[in-house]
């Protein structure tokens, strides 16, 4: 994959990453050119749970009551994200996978009347914080083999290499790391460390 185009796509961090904002992380790309990159770790799970967020912000949360919001990165990490399946939410969101959406506020949503979050038909994950890189800093790490590009398979069927954008949502965070280098054909049961481990 063209380094140079990560934004809109998902990378799983090789086994030799041992820095531990990102040791063992899927990140979901939001940005990435000349400036830098910017991207949402997915599966770092917080001990805050999600269902006493919601009702802070007077929203009933219908999904999995043991789920936790998540650490998206290191850098502000009281900023919020919400990424969902739910386009009438916010006119305004960000489509950053074929039907799954970024929004940073839910006032469009409270405002909308749309007052019941979670479950099977309303997939959604809370974040704080984000991953940001320098300008060309991403690019460097890539072509080290810290990072291995995940394809995103938006074709009808069965997935051959890759995941389908609903694996943002449905994946358990414990479970996407792994998944992620088997969707790339990678055992992670069979990885050594590199080397050159990054610290």
């Amino acid at each position: 994959m063209d380094s140079s185009s990560l934004g809109g796509h998902l990378l799983c961090a090789a086994p030799q990453l041992l820095d531990p904002n990102f040791r063992r992380s899927v990140v979901l790309m939001l940005e990435h050119g000349e400036e830098g990159a910017l991207g949402l770790v997915l599966n770092n799970p917080l001990p805050n749970r999600v269902a006493e967020v919601a009702r802070g912000l007077k929203l009933r949360w219908r999904g999995d009551r043991d789920a936790t919001v998540r650490l998206g990165g290191p850098v502000e990490p009281m900023r919020g994200w919400i990424i969902h399946d739910q386009p009438q939410w916010d006119p305004s969101a960000d489509e950053v996978l074929p039907g799954i959406w970024l929004t940073t506020s839910l006032d469009p949503v409270t405002k909308a009347g749309h007052h019941d979050v979670g479950g099977p038909d309303c997939q959604v994950l809370f974040l704080l914080g984000y991953a940001g890189w320098a300008s060309a800093q991403l690019e460097a790490e890539v072509a080290a083999g810290s990072w291995l590009p995940v394809p995103i398979d938006t074709r009808e069927g069965p997935v051959s290499v890759g995941v389908a954008p609903r694996w943002v949502l449905e994946t358990e965070p414990e479970q996407m790391w792994s998944s992620a280098l088997r969707s790339l054909g990678v055992d992670p049961g069979r990885l050594a460390l590199g080397a050159n481990a990054l610290q």
